[in-house]
């Protein structure tokens, strides 16, 4: 789930090394709250990966797939329980890896980044990307994926998002925590996207990227609301006091809708699921 910012680029005959470092923000935000990730992030559309079978034209069950920044397991969780038998998972947080390897004995999960991705050159069909991209949206990154994905192979980055679109709520939340993101990378501003339109990027891959949409509600309990904006990287930095003033905020907006009150009854969350996907050339 980190942004890696360059050091050093050492290379090697046949082998690329690069020296990183994490992004305070992810690095400092994932380690602290790694168990309230786990526990209120969303999973996925079951849709969302069936279409992934579509765009590769391959079962799942035969399917080399790399979940690359695969953060507590959330996306390996769903492709193992929906039929991925060879599934490697690759993550730098030590605190998150540890929540996959204690869980998902059956996934093969290594400590890797963007720049280093620890499997052999043209073994993957399918690299997914999910919730992680915009930590590493470089040229570097596209270049190591290219490595390990089999000619012809599907690239797939994917993305949820609190739908401020479709609840007068979601928005008023979202207007609160969004402003403490300072300069930590976000999905939601785009700047992801323009590794893809450099001429490098068109030299590796199909593009211009392709883009669907999925609808994502979930259903919570009260407390999951705070749980979730807890858990994102640049709110779990925050000192307590300004965490405590924000959760006030938080309690005040969820009352003027009349959400519930306590954690007895429960509600629909809207969100939305995007997903972006090319092929290697």
């Amino acid at each position: 789930m980190l942004r890696q910012l360059r050091t050093r680029r050492q290379i090697l005959p046949f082998r690329r090394f690069f020296v990183t470092a994490p992004h305070t923000t992810a690095s400092l935000g994932f380690e602290a709250k790694a168990d309230a990730y786990a526990k209120a992030r969303p999973s996925y559309p079951v849709e969302s990966i069936e279409f992934i079978s579509q765009l590769s034209q391959k079962k799942p069950e035969i399917t080399k797939i790399l979940d690359l920044g695969a953060g507590t397991g959330i996306m390996t969780n769903l492709l193992s329980k929906t039929g991925y038998r060879s599934i490697t998972a690759v993550e730098p947080v030590d605190a998150m890896r540890s929540k996959i390897t204690t869980s998902l004995t059956n996934v093969n999960c290594l400590k890797g980044t963007s720049w280093s991705i620890p499997v052999d050159s043209s073994s993957q069909d399918v690299v997914m990307l999910a919730q992680s991209f915009h930590w590493f949206d470089d040229i570097q990154s596209l270049q190591e994926i290219h490595r390990v994905l089999k000619q012809g192979g599907l690239l797939v980055l994917v993305w949820n998002m609190e739908s401020k679109e479709r609840s007068e709520w979601v928005a008023k939340l979202r207007s609160l925590y969004e402003t403490y993101d300072g300069s930590a990378p976000q999905y939601r501003m785009g700047y992801w996207k323009n590794v893809f339109d450099t001429a490098e990027a068109k030299k590796l891959y199909r593009l211009p990227l392709q883009h669907k949409r999925f609808e994502f509600d979930t259903t919570v309990k009260r407390s999951d609301v705070w749980t979730r904006i807890s858990s994102k990287s640049y709110i779990a930095i925050l000192d307590k006091l300004e965490q405590d003033k924000l959760h006030a905020k938080v309690e005040q907006v969820l009352n003027e809708y009349d959400l519930p009150l306590n954690d007895d009854e429960l509600f629909k969350y809207p969100a939305d699921t995007d997903m972006y996907w090319c092929y290697k050339k």
